[in-house]
């Protein structure tokens, strides 16, 4: 396989917002249609387009948004509990900041990996697939925790962004690869497939 870089404003190639829930777009359907392309559009060797796009997938699955695109919820509900928070509370929250800390610990390991040449395919892996994970159960257990009405653009801070973090949450498993996929990929890696 081999990768070349094609300018998108080529004729031949169509582009097509796809609108989450919430009426943003993140994604987007590509159509590549008979594009012609020179010699130049070349990226990197022929043939080393499978090694790049690995290593452009470990750096897109292990990045800090795989865990982090949440967490502004989580400081609004700090803020919204603030000394007031009772001890079943405070240990819902100790429990997603030990694995909040453990995602970063993991994402920074993969982050070094890469720079020193490594292909650490199986460890960014599993960084998305528990990154998202940890995304979803932290908006579920902050609805738990505190008696709000999540709602698209309320004034209360923690309402709004708990609502949006559920109409974004479909997404969350998509990015970077489905969860089913990155399990494959965590299986080949350990010699199971």
């Amino acid at each position: 396989m081999t990768q070349f870089v094609v300018d998108l404003r080529s004729p031949g190639i169509t582009i097509r917002p796809i609108n989450l829930l919430s009426g943003e777009h993140h994604f987007n359907e590509v159509i590549i249609d008979n594009v012609e392309i020179s010699d130049d559009c070349l990226h990197r060797e022929v043939g080393g387009g499978w090694t790049q796009v690995t290593s452009e997938l470990a750096y897109e699955r292990s990045g800090p948004e795989r865990f982090l695109s949440t967490f502004p919820a989580l400081v609004a509900l700090l803020r919204k509990l603030g000394e007031d928070a009772d001890r079943g509370q405070k240990v819902v929250i100790g429990r997603m900041a030990a694995q909040l800390r453990a995602l970063r610990g993991m994402s920074v390991s993969v982050a070094s990996a890469l720079d020193r040449g490594d292909a650490p395919n199986v460890e960014a892996a599993l960084v998305k697939d528990l990154g998202t994970r940890f995304e979803g159960d932290m908006v579920e257990q902050i609805r738990l925790l505190v008696e709000t009405q999540p709602e698209y653009g309320a004034d209360d801070e923690l309402n709004r962004l708990l609502a949006e973090s559920f109409l974004h949450m479909p997404g969350f498993t998509l990015r970077g690869g489905t969860n089913e996929i990155l399990r494959g990929v965590v299986a080949r890696g350990l010699g199971l497939r």
